[in-house]
């Protein structure tokens, strides 16, 4: 998202640094306006491991003098916005802090009672606070008890690029049969996208629909996931994808998207989905309801009720019509209420009361 809000600003006309580890892969290294600097690791035999975060440190105050920002952007209070605060203190250019919390940085890592302290002071410390939903927002000041005002900027899509026009005959054909309904389910196999409960509620499809499973991305879980289809019987129904780049061609091609999450600020993948005309089933946590209008655009349940998104699945790949209506919704809403360029623009209310406010 951090990489999506740069190339909008970019595309109107401002100068966008990304300060990071890696290039973000969604950034080609040609766009206009657009410029990367690499956190080199610090490495020295007195210590055990890498002092990223005096690396990221340090490159914040070049980039910053060097260029001559007026707003650093941190997405993720740890460790981006705390290293912005200490080469605030550092850099001899005064410039302004606005910070992004995404969802794990208050919600796995914010339960760390090491790091609490570290994250409160580096929310507190911020000129601006922003959020991706109401949810996020709450949880956020109730967690660490803030004064701090926190302002809700929503996650965003452009729609020239997840579109139901990037089906591909060719591509549905690569991940399912022609009379195979396609479920996908994109993760990082880690318990809060419940992949495990993925698994168990398409499981309750079998017999009822002819599905296959698609299962993208990567992580710590997908042994466990495979076993688990194993036991149920269905690993023949189920495609282990691995991880994907450029899932704008790869989504408009399913009848249905399940992300079942535990825990989820926003609900992306969702909101990905809807965009590219695709249904979404999801759970009923967190902030995923203000993204999916239950009945309208998808429909969502409780993670653990595996009966209740095996029906919905099954409603939606049983009804053609059911799944039109409710993928052409989605498309609606995406374009009504996450559409990038209004999302960009309150970005940028955000930077321009920050640098007008003199305190």
């Amino acid at each position: 998202m951090a990489t999506q809000l740069g190339i909008g600003l970019a595309k109107k006309n401002h100068e966008i640094h990304f300060v990071s580890r890696a290039m973000p892969f969604k950034l080609s290294g040609s766009e206009k306006n657009i410029y990367f600097h690499p956190v080199e690791p610090i490495s020295y035999p007195l210590f055990d491991d890498n002092l990223y975060t005096f690396a990221l440190t340090a490159k914040i105050v070049e980039v910053v003098e060097q260029y001559q920002l007026d707003i650093v952007h941190a997405h993720y209070s740890i460790p981006h916005s705390l290293c912005t605060y200490l080469a605030s203190q550092i850099s001899s250019r005064n410039f302004k802090t606005i910070t992004t919390i995404h969802g794990t940085d208050t919600t796995l890592v914010g339960r760390d009672k090491p790091l609490f302290p570290l994250n409160r002071f580096s929310i507190e410390k911020s000129d601006v606070v922003t959020t991706v939903s109401e949810y996020q927002k709450q949880h956020t000041l109730d967690q660490f008890q803030l004064h701090k005002p926190i302002e809700v900027i929503y996650n965003f899509i452009d729609p020239h690029v997840f579109k139901p026009q990037r089906a591909s005959a060719e591509v549905r054909q690569s991940l399912a049969a022609d009379d195979e309904k396609l479920i996908m389910h994109i993760s990082n196999f880690r318990q809060p996208k419940n992949t495990f409960g993925v698994v168990k509620s398409f499981a309750k499809t079998v017999g009822k629909i002819n599905a296959r499973l698609v299962l993208i991305g990567n992580g710590p879980n997908m042994a466990e996931t495979k076993i688990l289809c194993l036991n149920l019987g269905i690993i023949d129904k189920v495609t282990f994808l691995g991880k994907r780049n450029h899932l704008e061609n790869i989504i408009p091609n399913a009848d249905c998207v399940l992300q079942p999450s535990y825990i989820d600020s926003f609900g992306m993948v969702s909101l990905e989905a809807m965009a590219s005309g695709v249904p979404a089933v999801t759970s009923n946590r967190d902030g995923i309801p203000e993204v999916v209008s239950h009945g309208v655009t998808g429909y969502i349940a409780d993670p653990d009720d595996h009966d209740a998104l095996a029906a919905y699945l099954i409603d939606i790949c049983n009804d053609s019509e059911l799944q039109k209506k409710i993928g052409e919704n989605g498309r609606a809403r995406a374009m009504d209420y996450f559409l990038w360029d209004n999302q960009v623009e309150k970005y940028l209310n955000c930077y321009e009361n920050s640098l007008n406010n003199t305190m």
